[in-house]
């Protein structure tokens, strides 16, 4: 390519520069793929004029030997009239759905992106996308009213009203349409919230003739479905409050029936016992760790805890008190309680490993006082390094100090002089002894981290 001829397709990609790197690589990704009608598509949503021929060069410069396939131009252009027109539909939905707004089409058109991107305008893409966002405005203001139990003819003769008021366009099948929706959650909501609260669903009688006198349609059936769907739940619900409460089911067997309600047995057994259940599970759970095995002064005070005992408690009981006791009762944990000073109850454990158990804690105690001094003893040498180090330190300056002044050619030779001298040299001395016994010390200090470091080790080791 002559170098004037490459020039286009860089001052083509400048925008794309300035809109962002990522851009640019995702334009850069899209030509080596060669999707024309993906290009075309992009510009045309984005807002960008169709411009096959810079496009084309663009990629000719970027996406190395991808050469545009034949009828390319064709594909990027059915791709950016597909853009184009989703771009103006799209605005024209965005407003259509506000519903008390016209069309803002020459607003969009008067804006400054699309003076600033030069944007083609589509004036039936943005049409067909309002009556769409305005069908939806009034399909859930449809919607509304029937959820809320009203009849279909007062609100729509309200909204038609209010239309022609504010000389907007109404749309009467997607309003009809959105209050039968509207309508079927009503009868659903009843249904449901009758069955969740034990009402009996001979009630939709008297739903069904407060609807029809209002002028209200009746859906019996979503009713029923929505009812009976929710009052397995009901039972369940039941069921599982009454396990922890110290009720049975022929006690609400008999409430529910003297209220007409259907009584659902299979629904609430299967809820009673599976709540039992779980807290025999978590009893047995909550002893085994650390405590004795009290299933027998748990059954003896069931009634005064509000539970009942069932065939399979024990085995429940006695399974999850095994299990727990099983993980209490490690030289891990009585280590580690011994080490936080707690108490650790191995008379509830296997009379066979309680004397290790027993070791276990107390190596823990001896491995949290090892520890404490080890960690005196860390403080201790890192201390004892910076003295060394800083003994070092001042040496080095005074050494410096001393050899300066020797070989200083001017410097007199007089009592004054021989003082400094004799001053520097004991000071030198003294360092020089601060140093070494410091060294010593660290060396102590370093002996007992080692030796506690092994002692913890050891202590940690031997609880096996």
């Amino acid at each position: 390519m002559k170098p004037l001829l490459r020039l286009r397709p860089l001052i083509l990609a400048l925008p794309f520069l300035l809109g962002g790197c990522a851009g640019t690589m995702q334009r850069i990704a899209d030509c080596k793929v060669g999707d024309w009608n993906l290009i075309g598509h992009k510009d045309g949503i984005a807002g960008e004029p169709a411009n096959f021929a810079d496009r084309k060069e663009f990629c000719d410069d970027h996406a190395d030997s991808k050469q545009a396939a034949a009828g390319a131009d064709s594909l990027y252009a059915a791709g950016w009239n597909k853009g184009n027109w989703e771009l103006w539909s799209g605005w024209g939905e965005q407003d259509g759905v506000k519903g008390l707004l016209p069309s803002q089409y020459e607003q969009h058109v008067a804006s400054a992106d699309v003076r600033k991107h030069g944007t083609p305008l589509n004036r039936p893409a943005y049409d067909n996308g309002w009556t769409m966002g305005n069908s939806s405005y009034w399909h859930g203001i449809g919607r509304s009213a029937g959820i809320d139990g009203q009849p279909l003819a007062a609100p729509l003769e309200a909204g038609r009203s209010r239309a022609a008021a504010m000389q907007m366009r109404f749309d009467e099948a997607a309003f009809s349409s959105g209050w039968q929706v509207g309508n079927r959650t009503f009868w659903q909501d009843a249904g449901y919230n009758d069955a969740h609260n034990g009402v009996p669903d001979s009630e939709l009688q008297n739903r069904a003739a407060r609807a029809r006198s209002a002028g209200v349609q009746v859906q019996e059936e979503v009713y029923r479905t929505a009812w009976n769907a929710e009052l397995v739940n009901y039972w369940r619900n039941l069921g599982t409050e009454d396990a922890v409460n110290g009720r049975e089911f022929a006690m609400r067997s008999k409430e529910a029936r003297a209220r007409g309600l259907k009584v659902l047995e299979t629904d609430y057994r299967l809820a009673w016992e599976t709540r039992l259940t779980d807290y025999w599970r978590q009893a047995g759970a909550d002893d085994g760790y650390g405590k004795p095995f009290l299933l027998d002064d748990r059954i003896a005070n069931a009634g005064r805890d509000k539970v009942f005992v069932l065939p399979s408690t024990r085995s429940v009981y006695t399974a999850a008190w095994q299990e727990q006791n099983a993980r209490y009762c490690q030289p891990e944990v009585a280590f580690e309680r011994g080490r936080a000073n707690q108490g650790m109850a191995v008379d509830v454990c296997r009379a066979e490993i309680r004397d290790q158990l027993k070791h276990a804690y107390v190596s823990g105690q001896d491995y949290e006082s090892v520890s404490a001094r080890h960690r005196q003893a860390v403080n201790d040498l890192d201390e004892l390094n910076g003295r060394v180090n800083d003994g070092y330190h001042r040496l080095s300056r005074l050494e410096r100090e001393i050899r300066n002044a020797s070989e200083a050619k001017d410097r007199p030779v007089n009592d004054e002089s021989k003082k400094q001298d004799a001053r520097r040299e004991q000071e030198r001395r003294e360092l020089l002894e601060h140093i070494r016994r410091n060294e010593r010390r660290r060396d102590d200090a370093r002996m007992w981290v080692e030796q506690y470091q092994r002692d913890m080790e050891r202590l940690r080791r031997n609880i096996y």
